[in-house]
């Protein structure tokens, strides 16, 4: 059982580094549908009772750094869409303005 769960554990690590390397390209529907996959892998690598060795443990820890670095990669496209979505209601509203002082 510890090399299938090894298995799956490096599987996950890899579906966590693609993840992360889609995010940087933007393609967000790409980490999704790996999110998906590598949850079902996680749930199978976890679904016994046998403990945890070191070995696994590393890649674990892993698979959460990738996981931090994809969350700041997320934060940071909300707060581009949030700056996005400003400029243009600000934009919207300069132009109702404009029109309604010419009219």
């Amino acid at each position: 059982m510890h090399e299938a769960r090894q298995q799956l554990l490096d599987q996950a690590l890899a579906f966590s580094q693609r993840m992360c390397d889609l995010a940087q390209e933007g393609l967000w529907a790409e980490v999704i549908e790996l999110e998906t996959l590598r949850r079902e892998l996680l749930e199978r690598a976890f679904a016994t009772r046998d403990p945890v060795t070191e070995d696994l443990a590393q890649r674990v820890r892993a698979i959460l750094d990738l996981d931090k670095g994809l969350m700041e990669l997320s934060l940071k496209l909300r707060d581009e869409v949030a700056e996005e979505l400003g400029q243009f209601n600000r934009s919207r509203k300069a132009s109702g303005a404009y029109r309604a002082s010419a009219g």
